[in-house]
């Protein structure tokens, strides 16, 4: 309960701001025009106050939750409770109205500058300006190999600065633009700070979050790739998130062993990402570890206007020329007219996303012979439906989180030859299907995100085994 009266802070400072700055602005609308409003001025003064006490309250349990640097959060702190007194002080000393309004408009202003260094970061109203605190600076390369410099708080644990440093060079500028705002030295979400390769080893309240050479059992690259609606996906929602590429080059920094200084990689991550992102696989290598070629057929353009004018969204499908992405958001209800819409489409169609629906027809998906990436996150899929799934013959990524598919449905999974990635937390899978599964279809990567399992279905297992 304190901890949720502490995380309404943000909110209930935003009401105290808007009384009391209308209630200075009356006061002096009042002296100039010589009219009498003081009534109203006075309940205005006197809500804004208790606004004001209530937000100090939140704020100071807020500074309490850890996930600030307490040293950095004083200052802020002190200005609140001052700015509190002088709105109380105002109420009572109508007399001096005038010159009190002009202290707490300041008050106000400095308050909540310093409110939004914490949130968004230092100067963050002034981006342009240098810090006018003492910096170290790392070198770091663009993507255009042009030199550019980053400067980061006194904190930062400053490495050598090499040429083939990838943490220095491309790891650490995405971490400053994405990251720092909620896990750095002034704030600290989940007790997480990112700016320091001492901070990052060492994780946050969930643990470690960086497993040398397993990007998926790294938080800071799996957490990345969650569905963005997720609560465990990073950045949260809304925030500026990272690009493919910014998040290839995450992964194949963990991949080379996450090294925090100098490295024998001759080659930027950057390039080495787009590299094996071009990796073709051999002609004789087995059915199930090829993907279907790309390179479709364009969509007939009164065909596409159709679909959109049903509501569906579409999207061409990334790293590849004709393919499509289909998303039912904006769908209330899906019927035959909307599946219809989608007919002329079905050859380009290489991704669908079908996230928290209740009326999915899985006999219609089958339609979509080229299908490869499938989202049914949170939606009424079973384990019979998993059945008529695995007919599809290139699907190699599959969402089932927060699905009731649970261990009867394991069988059919395994059965999915072309399946590589598999979302499968959340669900009714119990902690020995998902060994059994794992077991079963080594070659599959498996993201469990935080796993609540259910009891295990014993009968089911031993038809697996």
């Amino acid at each position: 309960m304190i901890d949720l009266l502490g995380h309404l802070h943000p909110i209930l400072v935003h009401f105290p701001i808007g009384i009391l700055v209308i209630a200075c602005v009356m006061i002096w609308v009042q002296a100039i025009r010589k009219t009498e409003t003081q009534s109203s001025i006075s309940a205005l003064l006197l809500l804004g106050a208790i606004a004001a006490i209530m937000a100090s309250i939140s704020g100071f349990l807020l500074s309490n939750s850890g996930d600030y640097e307490k040293g950095d959060v004083l200052t802020h702190q002190w200005w609140g409770i001052g700015t509190t007194l002088c709105a109380i002080i105002l109420y009572f000393f109508q007399a001096y109205q005038k010159i009190i309004s002009l202290v707490l408009f300041v008050a106000l202003a400095i308050t909540g500058h310093f409110g939004g260094e914490l949130t968004y970061g230092s100067n963050y109203l002034f981006a342009s300006k240098k810090k006018a605190i003492p910096t170290k600076e790392l070198s770091i390369s663009a993507a255009d190999t042009t030199q550019q410099k980053v400067e980061v708080d006194t904190s930062m644990e400053v490495l050598s600065s090499v040429k083939n440093s990838p943490f220095q060079q491309e790891v650490l500028p995405i971490l400053k633009s994405h990251c720092f705002q909620c896990h750095s030295s002034k704030k600290q979400k989940g007790k997480l700070r990112l700016d320091t390769e001492d901070f990052i080893k060492k994780g946050g309240k969930e643990g470690l979050i960086l497993h040398a050479g397993n990007p998926l059992k790294s938080h800071l690259y799996s957490y990345l790739i969650l569905p963005e609606d997720d609560d465990l996906h990073m950045p949260p929602e809304g925030k500026k998130q990272l690009n493919s590429s910014q998040i290839a080059i995450i992964k194949r920094w963990i991949e080379i062993g996450a090294p925090f200084g100098e490295t024998a990689e001759s080659e930027s991550l950057h390039v080495m990402s787009l590299q094996s992102q071009a990796m073709t696989i051999p002609s004789d290598a087995p059915d199930q570890m090829r993907s279907l070629d790309l390179s479709v057929e364009p969509a007939n353009e009164e065909a596409l206007q159709e679909a959109k004018n049903q509501g569906i969204s579409i999207s061409p499908y990334p790293s590849s020329n004709g393919g499509l992405s289909l998303n039912f958001v904006n769908i209330k209800r899906l019927d035959s007219k909307i599946w219809q819409a989608t007919r002329a489409l079905q050859k380009q169609v290489l991704q669908i996303k079908l996230t928290k629906r209740q009326d999915i027809q899985v006999e219609e998906l089958l339609n979509f012979k080229n299908l490869q990436q499938l989202n049914l996150e949170q939606s009424n899929i079973h384990d019979v439906d998993l059945e008529n799934l695995r007919q599809l013959p290139h699907l190699t990524q599959l969402n089932l989180y927060g699905t009731a598919i649970s261990d009867q449905g394991i069988k059919a999974l395994v059965a999915m030859k072309a399946l590589k990635v598999l979302y499968i937390w959340q669900s009714k899978l119990s902690q020995e299907g998902l060994q059994a599964l794992k077991k079963a279809r080594p070659d599959v990567t498996i993201v469990e995100g935080k796993f609540q399992f259910s009891p295990p279905d014993t009968n089911r297992l031993k038809a697996i085994k």
